[in-house]
């Protein structure tokens, strides 16, 4: 152990004497948070725009409509069908929904079923609780007429005397719909995270693509990091010291180990500052919940094992720094870094899920849309582990060929 750390300290020693990887390594996290501010990526939306399209025209659904845009934190787009799905196509909304014809008579006869048709963009985290919205407005018309149908039928099932001044029907309607004023009867709690902390919010807000888009950046950027300054298995190498550490048994293992770990701390550093600068400066937590901090560090053991793949397959520095950028990026289109909320199905996700970023960002996706099971977390980490477990063990075995010959 004590031989691994004192490899760890000195090649972090000769890692930090480069000033070009100090500049960068102060300069990206600064570039990179002020990139996502610039985009809005840590501003909270404040209005959620939906369209609605009412093709029943009824009083009913008028005033569904009108009670959904009278919440708090949305604007209601009043749109056609047509104008609805091209809104929602083309990310101009986050959510649209279509009240079908004949919504008013389906209410009376107390079927809700297939009375509104809600359509959502595949970057909307939103459409679940904007979905409970409307949806609260259309039980609370059926509850208040079904509780005015059943008060006619008990009436006349036991010949009970009908109101003097107006009708049965109508006061209990409006009775049920005074309950839920001033509170309703079912309401949500909105909370969110601060910090560590969960603190409880009054409006509806929306998570920025924006943000999941940096999470892509870092993760492109922590592969750049990685796979380029794994030259020194190629340094050493060439200048022959492999070969001297093979004369003593042993110490092989420890010297890849320790090289290994100075990597993984430096990249840890790297995210870390990110998350800092983030919140110091926007007030943002870019990493807010404890999984992603174990996604990351999976994910920067795999792309470690990814860097020493390539270190043991290239055969110079000049070949690793040419094309580890390409693969940096490659990998990043083809796990999605760059259109992190576009869903992917097919031939399409199953490339995705060819490289650490894929796996990766499906966490990301399942943890901040708070929608996840803890077993398809610890899944994800584990594919990450093990992939950079094998890529190890393969350019291990690989170097140490290299080293004997």
């Amino acid at each position: 152990m004590y031989a691994i750390l004192q490899v760890l300290k000195l090649r972090l020693q000769l890692i930090l004497r480069d000033r070009m990887f100090l500049l960068l390594l102060i300069l990206f996290p600064f570039v990179f948070v002020f990139i996502l501010n610039a985009t809005q990526s840590f501003q909270k939306q404040p209005i959620i725009p939906v369209a609605v399209a009412d093709e029943d025209r009824s009083s009913y659904s008028k005033l569904v409509v009108d009670r959904f845009a009278a919440k708090e934190g949305i604007r209601v787009l009043r749109v056609s069908r047509e104008e609805a799905y091209r809104l929602t196509e083309n990310y101009r909304v986050e959510a649209a929904f279509v009240i079908k014809e004949g919504f008013q008579d389906a209410i009376m006869d107390e079927e809700m079923d297939k009375t509104v048709e809600m359509l959502k963009n595949p970057g909307s985290l939103s459409y679940g609780i904007l979905g409970e919205m409307l949806g609260s407005e259309v039980m609370r018309l059926s509850a208040n007429t079904g509780a005015a149908n059943k008060t006619e039928r008990l009436y006349q099932l036991y010949g009970l005397k009908q109101p003097a001044t107006g009708s049965l029907w109508e006061r209990v309607w409006n009775y049920a719909d005074s309950q839920w004023e001033p509170k309703p009867l079912m309401t949500i709690d909105y909370k969110e995270m601060s910090g560590n902390n969960v603190q409880t919010v009054n409006r509806v807000t929306n998570v920025s693509n924006a943000m999941m888009t940096g999470m892509g950046m870092l993760l492109v950027f922590v592969l750049l990091f990685v796979t380029l300054h794994s030259r020194w298995l190629l340094e050493e190498r060439d200048n022959g010291t492999l070969k001297r550490i093979m004369s003593t048994p042993g110490v092989l293992w420890k010297f890849y180990v320790g090289n290994i770990a100075a990597l993984g701390l430096l990249s840890l550093v790297l995210v870390c500052i990110c998350a800092v600068l983030a919140r110091l400066l926007f007030s943002a937590s870019l990493v807010f919940h404890p999984l992603q901090y174990a996604l990351l560090g999976a994910y920067t053991y795999a792309v470690i094992g990814l860097g020493m793949f390539f270190s043991a397959i290239f055969k110079t520095s000049r070949q690793l720094e040419t094309g580890a950028p390409l693969l940096a990026l490659l990998t990043g289109f083809v796990g999605g870094c760059f259109w992190p909320f576009l869903p992917l199905s097919g031939f399409s996700e199953m490339l995705a899920l060819c490289t650490p970023q894929g796996w990766t960002l499906a966490g990301m996706k399942l943890l901040i849309s708070n929608d996840y099971e803890l077993a398809d977390i610890l899944q994800n980490i584990l594919i990450l582990a093990g992939f950079g477990t094998a890529l190890f063990a393969y350019s291990f075995y690989r170097i140490r060929r290299q080293a004997a010959s």
